[in-house]
């Protein structure tokens, strides 16, 4: 495991753990020992199993480990989520947020394991002597090496803002990595989205293999933080015109439960095996595949830890342990599902952004489980009675055993009734509603269209029935709250927060009180991995201010 943890570091600065580490036994192989792309890769099968390792490190985004560590990215700490169970937990406490926070740093070095095998697959993609069918085929492929390397140093920029940039295969010891600057990063960035919006297909018959429309979002994103908005509002409309493909937002309903007439098309988006093109779905645009056992395709199916992902675990109530409610501790039931609280909505998600919401189907018990109902005669109540509020006395009774469960993380039908590995859900990485608030947010920036602003937002607020948003009110801090409202547990919250710059602003005034009480200014940005520093002793890089 010491080794396999040392493979992932180097991953992050190019193998530089050869010039720090020479008594490893394991690091003296020379290089006759390795794969070398001159002689590696001579076929299109044998590119696909290299990206295969891509996509299953987007998995890994998602099915890592336990406990908090999945929630971090989706806003731990920030204005949306927290840590209802400790309250000097790290990002509720941010002064424990540092250069060895390890959250981060995980997500730092699967980025880099990401760019490590782009960068393998596109300078062995572009020698003489592959055997490729034709020259669509030799450019889709590079193309996706290419989306996933811009992809990888969007993530990089948009948290940690300037990182060194490593456009090849490192093939020896290198410990003198320099920190490029943001601007620079996002602009590297944006030349692989470039080539790969260019080359990549319109369509796949694969489920979750990436197509033209994510690199153009993905791009609209990069040239908002380049201040190209021109070129961000241009990439957003082929996605959302048809340009990029037929998608569309879903207004009605469609997939495996859609004849369950107390349900409605929005939870329908959420529903076991209805986040792909192939079940009918228009919405998804890049989906990270998980199902119970490995598909055999080129982008994996399985799950990487624990046999499935832990995100109803992660994100919903402990009720079917709620003793004081009736509930006998140890055992979960099919209909409540196995939820632990490990990560809570803060008030501002679950109370705040759902104020004069109408008939808003988001906010709808169907999608937004608000009810609770006693298990058992206790207190002078009767099985089945409503938990009324005035019940929940103790802290713990909302921190940990009732508060509102958000549909999209889990389940009333569980695969064959398993509460505790029945939820095994493709997970959206890019959805269409998104594109629309990006090209908002696009327009905002460049000024002089507010009702553009104001139609984009609410062509996602028209699909969910909610009262639309005019323009003088269609702020970026709006824009904001209709991401919670529409991608809360699917953006990637911190990411986006750190990107615009709004991560202490935002957390301050809605965040969690812990939280909001230690958030300072520098966290605005994420800090480089100290091992990463440490071992790149032949240049210095700087961290980010206050850490």
């Amino acid at each position: 495991m010491k080794l396999y943890k040392n493979m992932l570091i180097a991953a992050t600065t190019g193998l530089m753990l050869l010039g720090s580490c020479k008594d490893d036994k394991f690091l003296q192989e020379t290089l006759k020992d390795k794969l070398s792309t001159e002689t590696a890769y001579t076929n299109k099968a044998q590119f696909d199993a290299l990206s295969a390792t891509m996509y299953r490190s987007v998995q890994l985004f998602y099915n890592t480990a336990d406990l908090t560590h999945e929630g971090w990215i989706l806003g731990l700490g920030t204005d949306v989520c927290f840590d209802p169970r400790d309250d000097a937990a790290k990002f509720n406490n941010w002064g424990l947020v540092n250069s060895r926070e390890t959250f981060s740093a995980d997500w730092f070095n699967l980025q880099y394991q990401i760019i490590k095998v782009a960068n393998t697959l596109i300078e062995a993609a572009s020698k003489p002597g592959v055997l490729w069918l034709n020259e669509a085929e030799k450019t889709s492929t590079l193309a996706e090496g290419y989306f996933f390397r811009g992809f990888a140093y969007r993530n990089l920029a948009n948290l940690y803002g300037g990182v060194p940039i490593v456009d090849k295969p490192i093939m020896e010891s290198k410990v003198d990595f320099v920190k490029s600057t943001r601007e620079q990063v996002y602009a590297f960035a944006k030349s692989d989205l470039e080539y790969a919006r260019t080359y990549l297909p319109l369509t796949t018959t694969t489920p979750g293999r990436v197509v033209r429309a994510a690199a153009d979002h993905v791009l609209a994103e990069v040239n908002i933080s380049l201040k190209d908005y021109d070129g961000a509002i241009a990439a957003a409309t082929r996605v959302i015109d048809g340009t990029d493909g037929a998608y569309a937002l879903v207004n009605a309903r469609f997939g495996a439960r859609a004849n369950e007439a107390d349900k409605n098309y929005y939870y329908d988006l959420f529903v076991m095996g209805n986040q792909n093109r192939q079940a009918g779905n228009t919405e998804g645009i890049f989906v990270a595949q998980f199902e119970q056992g490995p598909t055999g395709a080129v982008v994996l199916g399985g799950t990487q830890n624990f046999g499935r992902p832990l995100i109803e675990r992660m994100m919903w109530c402990y009720i079917w342990g709620f003793q004081k409610g009736g509930y006998t501790s140890g055992s979960p039931h099919d209909t409540t599902g196995r939820g632990v609280a490990y990560v809570r909505p803060t008030n501002y998600t679950n109370y705040t952004i759902w104020k004069n919401a109408g008939n808003d189907l988001r906010n709808t018990e169907v999608n937004i489980k608000r009810k609770y109902y006693f298990n058992a005669a206790v207190g002078g109540f009767a099985k089945g009675d409503l938990i009324p509020k005035s019940y929940l006395t103790l802290r713990e009774d909302t921190m940990q055993w009732v508060y509102p469960n958000w549909q999209k993380f889990g389940t009333d039908k569980h695969i064959a009734g398993l509460p505790d590995n029945g939820y095994v859900r493709d997970f959206y990485v890019i959805r269409l509603p998104e594109t629309y608030l990006l090209r908002a947010e696009a327009r905002l920036a460049k000024g002089g269209q507010a009702q553009l602003v104001a139609d984009d937002i609410n062509a996602v607020r028209a699909r969910a029935q909610a009262p639309l948003v005019s323009a003088a009110n269609a702020t970026l801090d709006y824009i904001l709250d209709e991401r919670a409202r529409e991608l809360f547990g699917e953006e990637f919250r911190m990411m986006t927060l750190t990107r615009l710059g709004k991560l202490y602003e935002r957390t301050k005034a809605y965040g969690y009180e812990k939280s909001a009480a230690s958030v300072q200014t520098y966290n605005n940005l994420m800090p480089i991995p100290q091992d990463m520093i440490d071992r790149n002793v032949g240049a210095f890089i700087p961290n980010n201010p206050g850490y």
